[in-house]
């Protein structure tokens, strides 16, 4: 049967139709099932294995004290060659999807919302902790070779440069001198306090209504537990990517950080930038040709942010 009439069948099955459909995903259609609830029809990028962790999680968070929902999955089960999922509803529209119609007043509110959402998540805790300080444990990496944070990010970092090794040695400048440094600071370990890294905090995944954050969604790969600055870089960076909205961004926001958490965050911020860019360049392209590679490359050639690392 092919795949449109299977669809067919799962709408007849579930009393839903095209007119339901409320958007898509890099891994998921979603169309409303009911007032409070969605229902996600997956495609080969997800698998029942990674929802059921992911359920998991949700439901080991302990009572929610933040000023904003997170996801919640009721149901998973696979229907005619598809992984269906039925979760929670969200309230609100993304961010990202916003930020282009406001003005430098709006965007200043914008930036102020998002900084404290982030850094409200720190205060996240979970009944059942994550083993080997990662949720999907995506990178093949035996749980008994991590002892802490550090030692997880270091061997996502050697994994990820079997793949990307030849690509950044013709592009990244002093790329080994650069993993060296990088792997010295991580051997030292981690020994900060831990909390929950969201990992792919950015406009896109967060949720607004009536002018207030209402949500946050798609914990996923990079979900991890330990230092929370590693969300405030990774948001930091990531709130204008590709310099779309010209306004400047990436420096003010990062002295609205700075303003907010102390200057004393600086190197931890670029330190944990230039691990992400070593991590993540090859996610959406296996040979390198995306924007995200070269955006990573632009980072990790950033002369500003290897000088608090010497």
């Amino acid at each position: 049967m092919s795949a449109v009439h299977n669809k067919s069948f799962i709408f007849d099955q579930y009393h839903i139709s095209e007119s339901d459909f409320l958007g898509a995903g890099m891994e998921a259609e979603v169309y409303a099932y009911s007032n409070d609830k969605v229902m996600k029809l997956y495609n080969h990028l997800s698998d029942a294995h990674k929802q059921k962790l992911l359920k998991s999680f949700y439901d080991s968070i302990k009572q929610n004290d933040l000023s904003y929902e997170l996801p919640r999955i009721y149901e998973i089960f696979e229907e005619k060659d598809y992984l269906i999922t039925i979760e929670k509803r969200m309230k609100g529209t993304d961010m990202q999807s916003l930020l282009s119609n406001m003005d430098d007043l709006q965007l200043n509110k914008a930036m102020e919302m998002y900084l404290a959402a982030n850094i409200e998540l720190k205060g996240l805790t979970l009944n059942k902790p994550l083993e080997g300080y990662t949720l999907f444990g995506d990178f093949g990496i035996p749980l008994t070779e991590s002892n802490n944070w550090f030692d997880l990010l270091k061997n996502m970092m050697l994994k990820k440069q079997i793949e990307l090794k030849s690509y950044f040695m013709e592009d990244v400048e002093s790329y080994e001198e650069k993993v060296d440094s990088l792997l010295d600071r991580l051997a030292a370990g981690y020994k900060g306090d831990y909390s929950i890294i969201h990992g792919d905090f950015y406009p896109g995944n967060l949720l607004l209504e009536k002018g207030k954050v209402t949500g946050l969604i798609d914990f996923g790969l990079m979900t991890m537990y330990g230092d929370y600055l590693f969300d405030v870089a990774v948001g930091w960076v990531c709130f204008d990517m590709y310099d779309v909205l010209k306004m400047n961004i990436r420096e003010r926001y990062l002295n609205m950080i700075l303003d907010t958490l102390g200057e004393n965050v600086k190197s931890s911020l670029y330190f944990y930038v230039l691990v992400y860019s070593m991590i993540t360049a090859n996610f959406y392209s296996k040979d390198c040709t995306d924007g995200h590679y070269q955006w990573c490359v632009d980072n990790l050639n950033r002369n500003d942010y290897w000088e608090t690392l010497r």
